[in-house]
Formats: structure tokens, C-alpha cells, sequence
């Protein structure tokens, strides 16, 4: 039952997190879009930060399951494995609309707070990465390319996208904006 509270703070956090920046949310607000009391907010997360850091790495984690689990399907052909990845991708972003936004702006103006951010974020680019020149040893990717770029290439051109077409109110996961996205993704690609 703990845990499930936890989480629910967490999903109201999100939203005032998404919604006012990490400067103009308070707790208050917090509580208020959670539909929590004050005391429950405070028995289970002391600070903002505190808060704001589990939102984080909640989602971080997130993203890192399903990417790696649509990266391990083996049986696949390397460009339906990459089309794996870039739909749960595309998937993800289109669900966790708060969470992307977050993602791709967490600059907070707080040093210690923005490098804590970007160690979560270490772990997905991680796992991309090894993934990645994992496929670059085996000559699916090109050699030439700096996987480090491809990783971050992958996750700002997805993210990006995804948060342009919500703003614009288009669909998110549209069959040519899929192509669209595959077109660009088999630059880096090479066939065997």
C-alpha cells in the first residue's frame, strides 16, 4: 500500500513537475494535483527534490525496461529489431507525455540537482550504447559512426519529434511520421 501511494505522489509530482518547471512547483501544489494531504506528501518524500529525483529515475527506469526488452527480441532481423526500438520509443514518449517533456528539459538551474539528473539518464544512454556497439562489432552499424552521437541522436530525434507533434496536436504515431523517423535511423545502418 506504501509503494502504491508513493507512486500516485509521484504521478501528481509528475504533472506539477511538467506543468509549472521544478522552480514554481511547491509542495502544495504537489499535494493538490496528487488529491494527497500535506502529512502524506511529507511521510513519504521529505524535500521537493526528493520528489523530483524519484520521479526521475522512476521513469528513467521505465524507459530503460521496455527499450531493452524490444531490443532482445534476437529472432528479429537487425531493421525490425531497430524498428522495435524506435516504436517503443515512439510508444513510450506518446504515453508518458510529462515524463518526455521532463526528460528533455530537466535543466533546473540547480548544478548538484542537473548532474544527479543526468546520471539517471546515464543508465538509458548505457544501455543504448552497449547495444549499439554491440551492432557496430557485428557490422550493422556503420564503423564510422560515434555511437555516443547515436545514442543521443536517437533519443533527442524521437523525443523531439514526439513533443512537436503533442504541441501541434498531430498524431504521434502516425505510419509516415514512423517512416520518416526509419529514414533517418538507416543512415547509421549498414547491410551485411
Amino acid at each position: 500500500m506504501a509503494s502504491s501511494k508513493k507512486d500516485h505522489i509521484a504521478q501528481g509530482a509528475l504533472r506539477a513537475f511538467a506543468q509549472y518547471g521544478f522552480s514554481e512547483t511547491s509542495m502544495d501544489s504537489i499535494a493538490e494535483m496528487a488529491q494527497v494531504a500535506k502529512g502524506t506528501l511529507y511521510y513519504h518524500f521529505s524535500t521537493k527534490e526528493e520528489l523530483f529525483l524519484y520521479v526521475i529515475e522512476k521513469g528513467v527506469n521505465m524507459l530503460i525496461y521496455h527499450v531493452d526488452t524490444a531490443m532482445q527480441k534476437d529472432e528479429l532481423s537487425l531493421e525490425d529489431r531497430m524498428m522495435n526500438v524506435l516504436d517503443e520509443h515512439l510508444r513510450f514518449f506518446s504515453e508518458n507525455q510529462e515524463l518526455c517533456f521532463l526528460l528533455l528539459s530537466f535543466f533546473t538551474g540547480d548544478e548538484q540537482r542537473d548532474q544527479m539528473v543526468g546520471k539517471l539518464l546515464t543508465g538509458y544512454f548505457t544501455t543504448m550504447e552497449t547495444y549499439m556497439i554491440d551492432l557496430q562489432k557485428q557490422g550493422y552499424i556503420r564503423a564510422d559512426a560515434e555511437i555516443r552521437t547515436v545514442a543521443s541522436a536517437l533519443f533527442g530525434m524521437i523525443g523531439f519529434t514526439v513533443l512537436r507533434k503533442q504541441f501541434r496536436k498531430e498524431p504521434v504515431n502516425s505510419e509516415v511520421g514512423r517512416n520518416t523517423l526509419k529514414y533517418l535511423l538507416a543512415g547509421i545502418l549498414q547491410t551485411k
